[in-house]
């Protein structure tokens, strides 16, 4: 069955859907959608007449079990917190995407890419995405990003990222130590992070923080070839 992704259908302006690749046969209407997000815990060759294959990734989810620690740091502020330049935090999202299916996938423009990642700022600072947005702050400069929502007794995290000219300094493991700390002391007992699997970088970084890939999902795009967007 496809399933109609409604916020990805109107933000992009198309009919976009999304369906499980063991679901895939020859009566489902995939001619009534522009883009098609097919999905499998294993990878998969799939050919659909009147597509193209643009994009494949493996997503991998990074899971850890919190436990006491008390490791805040006086550079992490909330947003509610500090004052900022809004357009430091969108260069910062943008960072946080830069092994995004939406920058990656050519068929997406990178203006769209940026529109997506400022809205969802908007949204994170807004409270609908996400319950708060951590900033890395060193003489006033705003260097770090960390956006997080809870649900029950577990948390998520959505965009993290440091500034290019500052990363290696090991910003990103204070940021997520202080991140575990605040989450702990409200009851929350794991935090799981995703990635790609592509991104080796950030792959090795969560390990070494003591994170173990607890999911993993091969997403691959079906455009019924269009001009990008």
């Amino acid at each position: 069955m496809i399933k109609k992704k409604e916020w990805d259908s109107d933000f992009f302006n198309l009919n976009v859907g999304e369906l499980d690749f063991k679901e895939c046969n020859d009566s489902l209407n995939y001619l009534d959608y522009d883009l098609l997000y097919v999905m499998s815990s294993e990878d998969f060759d799939l050919s659909l007449k009147g597509f193209e294959n643009s994009f494949s990734e493996e997503k991998v989810k990074f899971h850890k079990e919190l436990k006491v620690t008390k490791q805040l740091s006086e550079n992490v502020f909330s947003y509610r917190e500090t004052t900022y330049n809004i357009q430091d935090i969108y260069q910062l999202a943008y960072e946080s995407g830069s092994h995004s299916r939406f920058l990656l996938d050519k068929k997406f423009s990178s203006e769209k890419f940026r529109e997506l990642y400022r809205l969802w700022i908007d949204n994170s600072i807004s409270g609908q995405f996400a319950d708060d947005v951590l900033l890395y702050k060193e003489q006033g400069q705003t260097i770090g990003l960390l956006t997080y929502k809870t649900k029950e007794e577990d948390a998520f995290v959505g965009l993290i990222a440091v500034s290019s000219n500052h990363q290696g300094k090991g910003i990103g493991g204070i940021m997520l130590r202080h991140l575990e700390t605040v989450l702990y002391t409200k009851g929350i007992e794991s935090l799981s992070i995703p990635t790609q699997r592509q991104n080796e970088q950030a792959c090795h970084f969560y390990a070494k923080q003591g994170y173990s890939i607890s999911e993993n999902i091969h997403i691959k795009h079906y455009w019924k070839i269009y001009d990008t967007i």
